[in-house]
């Protein structure tokens, strides 16, 4: 009996013993966690929302589609400068994320549109058949674009890869009185080739009030190495002082891809032959590119620049 009262007693002693070291662990983490967690928190220095907007046409035969995009916004800036991302045949993938985030740690804020869900196609060859088709989803860009007060709508910029590059080119010497707001436009690996020589894919002039610049790689198997160049010395001189181009002699089509060598098949291919096109990534001048991009970008919507001089 006695041994059992002991030990209970001791019992009770390890219990409140236990107790007062678990009241005195609560009160000094309640005291310490706070700094600990302030410590560590990181201010976001950009606002994401993921916005939707109607495709605007100026022609009757083509339907107005609602375009879902990825609008990022950086928070320290009232009133930002923006470009408009718009993705390959692929449909969106890693390039646009690549350079939308070195857009907005140059608090330039970034729209990245969504070109297929709003048609309910796939990407690849499930595509419209005309880039022109899509001219008005940039057009919708540009008016939502317009709506907000913390974007500056004198400032809006324009990125495309493949397709998205075509638009560019012929966003440069469009007159809808929408594309008058895209005063900065980067065309990457746009199927020079293809200008002037396939209906509907004019390519003649850059606006007096636009600066293009054009990314090619020596490997992509869409043109020669020299076509985009040879198309920009067929420009009217003052368009040739409004365009800049940047050529990579071991780049292929979509060289900003970090992935696995692979190709694809297009018509297009080979000036309209049609064949595999082949993509390896190149880390190198996908850096000198996203580099020179917001370069580009800053000088001419952030600086309000003009191209004085062939580059």
């Amino acid at each position: 009996m006695l041994s059992k009262l002991l030990f209970v007693r001791i019992n009770q002693r390890s219990m409140i013993m236990c107790y007062r070291y678990k009241f005195m662990s609560i009160f000094f983490l309640t005291l310490v966690a706070p700094i600990s967690f302030a410590e560590n928190i990181v201010v976001p220095k950009v606002k994401y929302n993921y916005v939707s907007f109607s495709s605007i046409s100026d022609k009757n035969e083509l339907k107005t589609h609602t375009v879902a995009a990825k609008l990022s916004v950086p928070i320290n800036v009232k009133r930002a400068p923006v470009i408009i991302i718009a993705h390959g045949s692929g449909g969106i993938d890693e390039r646009g994320y690549k350079y939308s985030k070195s857009f907005n740690d140059a608090n330039i804020a970034t729209l990245e549109i969504d070109m297929w869900a709003a048609r309910g196609l796939d990407g690849g060859l499930s595509r419209p058949k005309h880039v022109k088709e899509t001219l008005p989803d940039i057009y919708g860009a540009v008016k939502y674009l317009t709506s907000r007060s913390d974007i500056d709508t004198d400032r809006i910029g324009f990125i495309g890869f493949s397709w998205g590059g075509v638009l560019a080119m012929l966003i440069a010497n469009d007159t809808n009185v929408l594309s008058h707001n895209l005063t900065a436009l980067i065309a990457n690996y746009p199927v020079c080739w293809a200008y002037n020589k396939i209906p509907g894919y004019d390519f003649k002039e850059v606006k007096p009030n636009k600066s293009l610049l054009v990314i090619s790689g020596g490997h992509d198997e869409y043109d020669d190495p020299q076509d985009c160049a040879n198309l920009i010395d067929f420009l009217p001189q003052d368009s040739k002082l409004r365009t800049k181009h940047i050529h990579f002699d071991d780049a292929t089509h979509a060289f900003e891809l970090p992935r696995p060598s692979s190709s694809f098949f297009d018509p297009y291919a080979f000036k309209g032959k049609g064949g595999l096109v082949s993509i390896s990534y190149n880390k190198k001048a996908t850096d000198v590119s996203v580099t020179k991009a917001v370069s580009f970008m800053k000088d001419k919507i952030v600086n309000r620049s003009v191209i004085s001089q062939r580059h």
